[in-house]
């Protein structure tokens, strides 16, 4: 078994703009059925941290690490969790209960608040969950400092004032 050099970064999973068309490729009717010319339902700058990559020796509670902010156009709003959680869960193979969901709140670029999501119900083979937000622990705060840091920061033409 290899042990990890201190101080080498966590696993990154995905750290780029992430655009989602909504279930099913979105609105077809929006383009004229033209799958490339639909527009995006949510775009936002995503990061998801593999924690279990930097405690080789012991498995933390929540493995997986989700950053968002919504970038798309028009007003900013805290709505990745809702509207993009199931499809990421899914896309990159994360468990939703072991997996920390924190978004970067679009007006105070340093606060950031956790989602908890809570199965609501059953619609056929999916289960779909209420979320409720609350402010980061202490202990998440310090944990994912240099990542919280990071992500706060605007960077490349996505974020810049217009």
């Amino acid at each position: 078994m290899s042990h990890k050099e201190e101080g080498e970064p966590v696993l990154l999973i995905y750290d780029d703009i992430y655009r989602w068309n909504g279930p099913d490729g979105g609105c077809r009717e929006c383009a004229g059925q033209d799958d490339q010319n639909a527009p995006c339902l949510i775009t936002c700058r995503l990061r998801i941290i593999d924690l279990a990559a930097d405690t080789p020796f012991a498995m933390p509670l929540k493995r997986h690490v989700v950053l968002a902010e919504d970038i798309s156009e028009g007003p900013r709003r805290r709505i990745c969790a809702e509207s993009l959680g199931r499809h990421i869960f899914s896309t990159f193979d994360l468990c939703i209960r072991r997996t920390l969901w924190i978004e970067c709140d679009p007006f105070l670029k340093e606060a950031f608040h956790a989602a908890h999501f809570t199965p609501a119900y059953h619609d056929g083979d999916e289960t779909i969950y209420t979320i409720t937000w609350r402010p980061l622990l202490h202990a998440e705060k310090n944990t994912l400092k240099s990542h919280l840091d990071t992500f706060a920061r605007p960077t490349g033409p996505a974020n810049s004032p217009t």
